[in-house]
């Protein structure tokens, strides 16, 4: 970067103590933690469980959770980024199916099953199972 540029953004107030270069150059650990709810927002979700996507070495970490009778699904992506969807869910013979409220075209869902296993599957069969988050 640029002497002049590095210059204004360190002079460009956002908050009135943090520059825009200190954003900028802030570590992916605190933009985390910037992006997580408030304390008591996160002291109303009732955590159903939390695994790891290791599927091609993805190491997604993915929690499920229900807040305010809803049933969320929250992802954190090994390369910072993040996703939160709503599910809609259906009590079945074997556990909790999880289907996301928006669709999905190809008939993909999750199932939570009644020893706390996350399967992911499709209209055929469930054909991988998460790990357990430590």
């Amino acid at each position: 970067m640029k002497p002049q540029l590095r210059g204004m953004l360190d002079e460009t107030k956002i908050d009135g103590s943090q520059s825009l270069l200190q954003q900028i150059e802030m570590s992916v650990v605190e933009k985390r933690k910037r992006l997580n709810w408030k304390e008591n927002d996160l002291s109303k979700r009732e955590v159903l469980g939390q695994w790891i996507d290791e599927r091609h070495s993805q190491g997604d970490k993915i929690t499920i959770y229900r807040q305010a009778d809803k049933v969320y699904i929250e992802t954190w992506y090994k390369d910072g980024c993040h996703a939160l969807g709503e599910m809609q869910a259906t009590s079945v013979d074997n556990g909790l199916k999880l289907e996301d409220v928006s669709g999905n075209i190809f008939g993909e869902y999750f199932l939570l099953t009644s020893d706390n296993l996350l399967q992911f599957c499709n209209s055929d069969e469930c054909f991988y199972t998460a790990t357990r988050a430590a």
